[in-house]
């Protein structure tokens, strides 16, 4: 007669237990959180980007030409929301193409870089003596809410003909108003909510899907705001940085912040 073996019951995780190690953040060694973490950028996709193409190894099933991608999550999705927790300009050093192109140097805002360059009348690029051109770009560090519901870091890039979106957003960040005790007042950009949608856009160089920036409310989750809060006085203190991309890949030799795709890549 076959005898019946018993079969040991698994403990349950005690989620006390989980809790006290997440403190230690057992697992993560020396983990730097601006140097190994990866700060997803949301990148538009053009005709040319290879998630639309089967032949590449970056490509999404189902994405389409105008669609947002979030190069971490690799998701896609026709508009997001986003909160903005911080806005940088940097002017970022590219390698022309045929030199072999890539980033160079990402350069402060004040560093007075633009006034070395002159108009490249044939591309239009702000070039150097060394033949490296500046991209003038804006980089908006915002929580954007994934398919999930759930919100997360980011970072959008706007160069070239996007800057316009930029200011436009700046200035819509700057006239809200809330109502308080003591009257209006413009509240801290992590307050507000704001949907971005893509556009059709074009020029005599081509024609490309851009930015498109609307209200969408107040925060009203404290938990969220937090957390936009601390996203922004991290990323202020240079604790995250983005880095610049090429194809929506982050250049791994340097760290600073700079463009969904290399200023070459863009078709405007």
């Amino acid at each position: 007669m076959a005898q019946t073996k018993a079969v040991a019951k698994a403990a349950k995780l005690d989620l006390a237990v989980l809790a006290s190690d997440s403190k230690n953040a057992s697992g993560f060694g020396n983990l730097d959180l601006s140097r190994d973490i990866a700060i997803p950028y949301i990148n538009i996709l053009q005709t040319t980007s290879p998630q639309l193409n089967p032949a590449k190894a970056e490509y999404v099933e189902g994405a389409k030409v105008g669609q947002f991608y979030n190069t971490v999550s690799q998701e896609v999705s026709e508009s997001l929301n986003v909160i903005p927790v911080l806005y940088q300009l940097r002017y970022v050093e590219w390698k022309p193409r045929e030199s072999g192109g890539g980033f160079v140097e990402a350069h402060d805002a004040d560093s007075g870089i633009l006034s070395k360059t002159k108009r490249d009348q044939m591309t239009f690029k702000d070039v150097l003596e060394n033949g490296n051109y500046i991209a003038t770009t804006a980089y908006h560090y915002v929580l954007v809410q994934g398919t999930d519901g759930n919100w997360s870091q980011a970072v959008i890039s706007m160069t070239s003909t996007q800057l316009k979106k930029s200011r436009r957003w700046n200035s819509l960040m700057l006239t809200q108003k809330v109502s308080g005790p003591s009257g209006s007042f413009t509240p801290p950009t992590y307050a507000m909510i704001y949907k971005l949608t893509t556009v059709s856009e074009s020029n005599d160089r081509g024609s490309w899907f851009g930015y498109q920036v609307e209200k969408a409310g107040q925060v009203e989750d404290a938990d969220i705001y937090n957390e936009a809060k601390s996203f922004s006085t991290a990323a202020s203190r240079g604790d995250v940085e983005a880095k610049p991309t090429v194809e929506g890949e982050p250049v791994k030799e340097a760290p600073k912040s700079n463009s969904a795709e290399s200023d070459e890549d863009i078709p405007f």
